[in-house]
């Protein structure tokens, strides 16, 4: 895992799941690092899946690279997106806009809709 921003008041985390194997995450990395200085108040993780297999437990993703956007105890998005760096900023622009309870409905719709059970706050500790 590369290090990691300061976390903010609100608790956002953004964290890219990817494989040191995998090109497209390799690719994705600059742009990736170029987004996280656009929001500096946010949490960034870069997390190698295979070198925190322990911490992530069962969750494999299904494919590479994944976004995965959390607010305070909320996992609000896990999925994969095309890798354009606008369409990463709007969403996380967007999920950074949640008011609390918008993050619960979002973090309680994502549960519903996936088996997702993640919980990036896991990754942060030690940095």
């Amino acid at each position: 895992m590369q290090p990691a921003s300061e976390p903010c008041a609100d608790g956002l985390i953004v964290a890219c799941l990817c494989a040191q194997w995998c090109s497209v995450c390799r690719q994705w990395k600059a742009s990736f690092d170029s987004l996280a200085t656009q929001f500096p108040q946010a949490r960034w993780l870069w997390v190698d899946v295979e070198d925190n297999a322990e911490v992530l437990g069962d969750f494999e993703p299904d494919n590479f690279p994944l976004l995965a956007v959390q607010r305070g105890a909320h996992l609000v998005f896990c999925a994969t997106l095309p890798q354009q760096t606008g369409i990463w900023q709007r969403l996380i622009e967007e999920l950074g806009a949640l008011d609390p309870a918008q993050a619960l409905k979002q973090a309680e719709r994502l549960c519903r809709t996936t088996a997702v059970q993640l919980d990036l706050r896991q990754l942060t500790s030690g940095l």
